[in-house]
């Protein structure tokens, strides 16, 4: 177009020139010389000028086409620019939208791959936290009738301790949330009463940063997340709400999930204990049945050992010690005696341990100081310490109680322990025999040390069974016996043992 418009103006000026020319030559002989030339002009320029319009009028279409075309190219750009800003703003909200679904299904993933409350708790705290930005995240869950703080992020856990509602407190905020089971902003303070436990956490509070959520699952509310910017004082929009309920949804189920598999696990662990409970109480029957059997036939025998052998050995003994005085000293014979006087005391010490077991140990309690009585015991066993060579040590505390104890049945159980470890330090190396006192909470301990071989492992849970000995004379009463007697006094005897090394017996009396 500007080609053409160049052209055609050339082609006028050239023209004009050949019409000012002709124009001077015609008009000449008419006009003066000096009208002919401005004459020509005006001709010339008149009808430059309508040639000059008619040649312009296309470019003056053009042109307002151009400015047309102009404005609309604006219009075009700056709409272009409003989509261009929307479709950013929707690529952020589509980018927040889609990490927000993206976390929530690698919480969902999470919470349906673990049932451990706790932890569950975590893994909403932690997303609302990592996706809402909110100062401070807390869950309350409903048990027994408490609106109680599960756990929190933003929060000391003194002061998360404190914050426990009672569901009866209708008027608050909090409590309201739980009832209309809908989320609630705090718009108004004046408008809306706070529970009296958030008056130290919640101090100068202003409106729009605090928010309630409620937990639903089932259609039944089980808590509720509690979320402000006390800090931060960014008010929460009601977007945030929505936000917040995508994951309030989810985990609400997943909290009720979990805390019925946390009662059917208490629940079958309770179940177990009681079988267990059950199981030993009915093997502690069935083995005091065993024993009562077993005492009832003993009772028996010791019965008719009584008559039938103690009386007739008494008199084979007394026949002995006749013999035995009638005959010389030097006379070969003389041993045996000996010997038919020391079988029959074996036997009476036999039958006596034999009537002992069988018969009633029901201890006839009084004040007794346990550390007097010991001294006694060990007074009682010095020519037999001595004679063994045995290093006695003695670790008394004098500040123990006094013990309600049958003093005779105890000083019985003091002698068979203390004999026994005399009796297995014969052949050792090192003899050393330590008796110590002392008093644990509401027991007072005798422990009994030797260094004789030890006991091995599988003797020590038959060593208190009746007839169980390793000594080849002993008859096995004896501990069964001092287990007995301890057993009466509500107490017990622990063993400790190791292998050439020695063993520790401890008597563990109760005050009451």
């Amino acid at each position: 177009m500007l080609s053409r418009i160049r052209w055609s103006t050339l082609g006028l000026i050239c023209l004009s020139i050949i019409l000012f020319f002709i124009l001077t030559k015609v008009l000449n002989p008419f006009f003066l010389p000096r009208l002919a030339v401005p004459l020509s002009i005006i001709i010339c320029l008149c009808a430059g000028t309508v040639l000059l319009s008619i040649i312009l009028r296309p470019a003056k279409k053009q042109l307002i086409n151009m400015n047309i075309s102009q404005e609309k190219y604006k219009e075009t750009t700056n709409l272009l620019e409003l989509s261009k800003k929307e479709m950013e703003e929707k690529n952020i909200m589509l980018k927040q939208r889609t990490e927000t679904l993206t976390t929530l299904n690698r919480i969902n993933k999470a919470m349906i791959s673990t049932t451990d409350l706790d932890r569950i708790l975590g893994l909403i705290l932690e997303a609302v936290q990592k996706d809402l930005n909110f100062d401070r995240t807390i869950i309350f869950l409903i048990e027994n009738g408490i609106l109680g703080p599960e756990k929190g992020v933003g929060i000391e856990a003194e002061a998360l301790e404190k914050l426990a509602i009672p569901m009866k407190d209708k008027n608050n905020f909090v409590i309201k949330t739980i009832i209309e089971a809908k989320p609630k902003i705090i718009y108004s303070i004046e408008e809306e009463v706070l529970p009296k436990c958030f008056s130290e956490s919640y101090k100068n509070l202003k409106p729009n940063i605090l928010a309630a959520i409620p937990l639903i699952s089932k259609d039944k509310v089980i808590g509720l997340v509690l979320v402000d910017n006390t800090k931060s004082q960014r008010e929460i929009e009601e977007r945030d709400i929505r936000n917040l309920t995508t994951f309030t949804n989810q985990a609400g189920l997943a909290i009720d999930n979990a805390r019925l598999f946390e009662m059917e696990k208490n629940f079958v662990e309770e179940l177990k204990r009681q079988v267990d409970i059950a199981k030993r109480e009915l093997e502690q029957t069935q083995a005091q049945l065993i024993q009562s059997e077993r005492l009832s036939a003993l009772g028996e025998m010791a019965a008719v050992v009584a008559h039938e052998v103690r009386n007739p050995m008494a008199s084979i003994r007394a026949s002995a010690q006749r013999i035995s005085k009638k005959i010389a000293n030097e006379d070969p014979n003389k041993k045996y005696t000996r010997y038919i006087i020391e079988e029959s005391d074996r036997l009476e010490r036999v039958v006596k341990n034999i009537l002992l077991f069988s018969g009633d140990s029901t201890p006839q309690s009084v004040d007794t100081d346990m550390n007097k009585l010991l001294e006694d015991v060990l007074y009682f066993l010095q020519p037999e310490i001595e004679s063994s060579q045995v290093q006695l040590v003695k670790m008394f505390d004098e500040s123990i109680s006094m013990l309600k104890i049958d003093p005779a049945l105890i000083r019985q159980v003091l002698l068979n322990v203390i004999q026994n470890g005399l009796h297995f330090m014969v052949n050792r190396e090192r003899r050393d025999l330590k008796v110590a006192t002392m008093q644990d909470g509401t027991n007072i301990i005798v422990e009994i040390s030797d260094t004789g071989p030890g006991i091995p492992e599988e003797n020590i849970r038959k060593i208190f069974d009746p007839f169980f000995t390793t000594k080849p004379s002993g008859t096995g009463l004896g501990l069964a016996i001092s287990n007995r007697i301890i057993e009466a006094h509500k107490g017990r005897i622990e063993v400790q043992s190791v292998l050439n090394y020695g063993s520790t017996f401890k008597i563990i009396l109760p005050l009451s």
